[in-house]
């Protein structure tokens, strides 16, 4: 029998997808859910389910678990025996709750306050189609921004124009000032105006100067 337990890891794992296929109403649906902690938290679930179930398209890798999970699901009040307890904790706070961060915010990577929105202006690609396109916007050598309507962007400057792929470069780059932890502040590194290389960074790419980049971040490592 699917669990919630299942159910929820497979929000997690498709999240970025899901969210970009949901419309306004949905979202908006989907936050009041996950403050529903006082509820029961297998309802909450199903409810959860049945609000995705509707946004995704025939064939989606998580509809035929979802399919299951509503077809055994017992009763309005269910008939599964919970640990209320625990169920709560681990699946609505740290599940439900988890994945909708950005009703406030959609990951950690939301953007600050103080976030410069040049940055978000920039060109990019969302987390769901460079998913669609076989690549893995997980991976944490990438810069990931998140903007304000809780959609997960990556500039475009760390890709090869052709395969997709993330370039050699930046990836040591990002992985040098570690882009997973400060998605921010390496975005800025590469699309600012640079005083040691006297040049925006990312222009560099695909150029005779490129040979440079690595060494930049260095010398910003040894600032800090």
């Amino acid at each position: 029998m699917v669990s919630s337990e299942d159910v929820l890891a497979a929000l997690r794992a498709h999240w970025d997808d899901i969210w970009e296929l949901l419309d306004e109403p949905s979202r908006a649906r989907l936050r009041e859910l996950a403050e529903d902690t006082a509820g029961d938290p297998e309802r909450v679930v199903r409810r959860i389910v049945r609000l995705v179930q509707a946004a995704l398209p025939g064939g989606h890798p998580v509809l035929e678990l979802f399919d299951d999970f509503v077809r055994y699901a017992r009763g309005a009040d269910g008939g599964r025996t919970v640990d209320s307890g625990t169920f709560n904790g681990t699946v609505i706070q740290a599940g439900v709750a988890g994945l909708l961060r950005p009703a406030s915010a959609l990951s950690d990577d939301t953007p600050p306050d103080d976030a410069d929105d040049w940055l978000l202006a920039a060109d990019s690609v969302t987390a769901a189609s460079y998913r669609a396109d076989g690549h893995d916007p997980a991976d944490p050598d990438l810069i990931r921004l998140t903007d304000r309507q809780g959609t997960v962007r990556l500039p475009s400057f760390q890709f090869d124009g052709v395969s997709g792929r993330p370039l050699p470069v930046v990836v040591a780059v990002n992985r040098l000032l570690d882009a997973d932890d400060d998605p921010w502040g390496v975005a800025d590194w590469w699309l600012g105006s640079n005083a040691w290389l006297d040049t925006v960074p990312a222009r560099l790419l695909g150029t005779a100067g490129e040979h440079t980049l690595l060494a930049a971040a260095r010398a910003e490592i040894a600032e800090w």
